[in-house]
């Protein structure tokens, strides 16, 4: 029997206080500007800023292309960070308006359905894929390959490709990282990009927002490459140009196959190779969802046209410098996770059991506690049969 002893709240700070960032293709420089306010602050690690004004690309000057790409041609996509928020959604889009403007129209290669950039219960930390503590510099693209195709009869010339993300926990947000690149080949005709789906957009005002615990967004025009199967469509955002081409339409991937292991990539309709193992699931024992800073995830729900909660969380475990906590809708309708908070990591109680943490300058919506955990104080206490768990 292990004396009782009181653990810090501090493990988990280093899941809340980076985002990711582009890193291959390499994205523009997007200089750390501190404002009045949080929402109108900016950096390489931010999020548009709610309100869309610096939409799109952060509204930051263009820079000289990083690299070629030939129509056809599958490439990568390396992101870097730790904050994935338990995964989402996401695009890989293109322009040839090399200095885009709120009028530039994107259109869409690729789209990832679900566990994007990466399959989490959370944000990741030192118990949970980054034990060094690398967090903004954690090379994810290692955990999770990601890739993008240039669809064939592209224009060769200069263009701006840009990767959207829009998180599944957390403050409802868009993240867009711009790069330029050059096309190569010899078309020179319009008519393929043209082709192309014009960019979903949400959490950036206009009225479009996507739910949080939104595990895949259903895009209904995804463009002619996609990952992983869209399990809730988004009845806005939609993009008012929808392509002359024959993308195929949301919802169309394979069925995901259990395994088991660490985490399991997305996916791709175009290709039957086998995706990376998942985690096995556990006996049910509730609606909600259980989410630990362990390497154990809530497997994501079968994808099928109709939205079911999932109905095998796992199970808390009861190993020291674990913490456990049950996310289950609906969310409260307070306006705490859009206030502003100068503390990194620093705790604040909600009503009905739920709490908020401090990331990135503002109050993070954790969601509900798990039994028999209670939020005092700013603080978070369980009684465990091994001590307390935090």
């Amino acid at each position: 029997m292990h004396p009782t002893s009181l653990l810090s709240f501090a493990v988990l700070l280093p899941t809340i206080t980076a985002h990711v960032t582009m890193f291959e293709p390499k994205q523009w420089n997007v200089p750390e500007v501190v404002r009045a306010t949080v929402e109108k602050s900016d950096g390489n690690l931010n999020p548009l800023q709610n309100d869309g004004s610096n939409f799109p690309c952060h509204g930051v000057a263009p820079e000289a292309p990083v690299a070629t790409y030939l129509p056809g041609t599958s490439n990568p996509l390396k992101i870097k960070g730790t904050a994935v928020h338990g995964g989402g959604s996401g695009q890989m889009a293109i322009t040839y308006d090399t200095n885009p403007t709120k009028n530039t129209v994107f259109r869409v290669m690729t789209s990832y359905m679900g566990d994007h950039p990466i399959k989490a219960a959370g944000n990741l930390g030192p118990e949970d894929r980054d034990p060094t503590g690398l967090k903004s510099e954690l090379e994810l693209w290692k955990l999770n390959p990601l890739s993008f195709t240039v669809p064939k009869g592209l224009p060769k010339g200069k263009a701006v490709v840009a990767w959207t993300w829009f998180n599944r926990i957390g403050n409802r947000e868009m993240y867009m990282k711009c790069s330029t690149v050059m096309i190569g080949g010899e078309e020179t005709s319009m008519s393929a990009f043209e082709a192309l789906p014009g960019l979903f957009k949400a959490n950036i005002g206009g009225g479009c927002t996507v739910p949080e615990q939104t595990t895949a967004i259903d895009f209904k025009n995804p463009g002619p490459e996609v990952f992983g199967k869209g399990i809730t469509p988004v009845p806005c955002g939609e993009p008012l140009s929808k392509g002359t081409g024959g993308a195929p339409a949301g919802n169309s991937g394979p069925e995901p196959k259990p395994s088991v292991g660490n985490f399991t990539a997305p996916s791709k309709t175009s290709s039957s190779a086998p995706s990376p193992p998942s985690p096995p699931v556990a006996d049910a024992s509730s609606d909600e969802e259980v989410v630990t800073t362990q390497v154990t995830f809530t497997p994501s729900p079968t994808a099928t046209n109709n939205v079911q909660p999932p109905t095998s969380p796992m199970n808390a475990p009861t190993t020291l410098l674990s913490s456990t906590f049950r996310f289950s809708p609906p969310l409260p309708t307070g306006t705490a996770s859009a206030v502003a908070c100068k503390a990194e990591g620093e705790v604040t109680c909600g009503e009905n059991n739920t709490w908020y943490l401090c990331g990135s300058g503002r109050k993070q919506f954790m969601g509900r506690l798990a039994a028999g955990t209670t939020c005092t104080a700013g603080k978070i206490a369980k009684r465990g049969v091994r001590g307390y768990y935090f």
